[in-house]
């Protein structure tokens, strides 16, 4: 049986990850009934996803607009080219 890799990492683990290769994409998603709240879902080179996590809690992370969503997105190592609504 193929053992899934858990996703959700923390910033310094997803960029480990993103190096080695272990992640394959990432999606800004607003906080539910939130209009200034955004979280980061990862997704996992082997279909597997999760999120960002904040080191103090290891819950999501939750950033305050979208240039910092986008921002945490391109420190793991992301290029980040354009945004769709859709």
């Amino acid at each position: 049986m193929a053992r899934m890799i858990e996703c959700n990492r923390t910033l310094d683990q997803a960029r480990r990850d993103f190096s080695s290769g272990r992640l394959s994409g990432a999606a800004i998603i607003r906080v539910p009934m939130s209009r200034n709240a955004w979280t980061v879902r990862l997704s996992g080179a082997k279909g597997d996803a999760g999120m960002l996590l904040e080191v103090k809690t290891l819950g999501p992370h939750v950033f305050n607009s979208l240039d910092r969503a986008v921002e945490a997105i391109e420190q793991i190592g992301f290029s980040f080219d354009q945004l769709k609504v859709g």
